[in-house]
């Protein structure tokens, strides 16, 4: 039974963390047909600043290059490109960082904790997430634009705030999603 005990906690411990790597999926824009400009766009350097960068690079990398197509920005989006075929080109080169924190408000929590153990329902989690996304435009390789965008997002869970991270996977999918159609918008304008 004692195991079985420890078995329970261990995975109920598991699921409470909130996951950072809420990647926003593009979204189809109607005017794809007629991009902004009729030079490809190459996504060069991109990096992410977190300790776990490596599990999502590369989602967020195909995120990127689905946002970029959507957008409607630029005839074609490479991760790859020729520089011998293709003389006039655009590059963008991407930097990211988050930052997320969560706490709780243990006037209300405390009994969650001692003495009635995870039955408690009130338990006050109040997390903040922050995106900021440093982005360079080269048209073959020289600086077009350089611009830094920086996106807060907050949300609060007050029932089983413990264990709900729904709302906060929403949250930070939200934010995210927000800071690249700001720079989206940010490119378009710059062209």
């Amino acid at each position: 039974m004692k195991s079985f005990f420890v078995l329970i906690t261990i995975f109920l411990l598991m699921h409470c963390s909130t996951d950072l790597r809420q990647v926003p999926p593009p979204t189809k824009n109607g005017n794809l047909s007629r991009a902004k400009t009729n030079l490809p766009v190459v996504i060069g350097r991109f990096e992410i600043l977190s300790a776990d960068r490596g599990v999502y690079t590369d989602a967020w990398r195909m995120a990127w290059k689905g946002h970029l197509q959507s957008s409607g920005i630029f005839s074609n989006v490479h991760l790859e490109l020729d520089p011998e075929v293709t003389k006039e080109y655009y590059t963008i080169d991407v930097e990211m960082k988050t930052s997320y924190s969560d706490r709780y408000n243990w006037w209300y929590t405390w009994p969650a904790v001692y003495p009635f153990i995870a039955i408690w329902p009130i338990q006050y989690r109040i997390g903040e997430y922050t995106v900021e996304i440093k982005y360079k435009l080269f048209l073959n390789k020289d600086l077009k634009k350089e611009d830094v965008i920086i996106k807060k997002g907050n949300t609060d869970e007050f029932l089983y705030g413990f264990f709900k991270v729904r709302n906060f996977h929403r949250m930070i999918e939200e934010t995210n999603l927000e800071a690249v159609n700001v720079c989206l918008k940010n490119l378009e304008d710059s062209l």
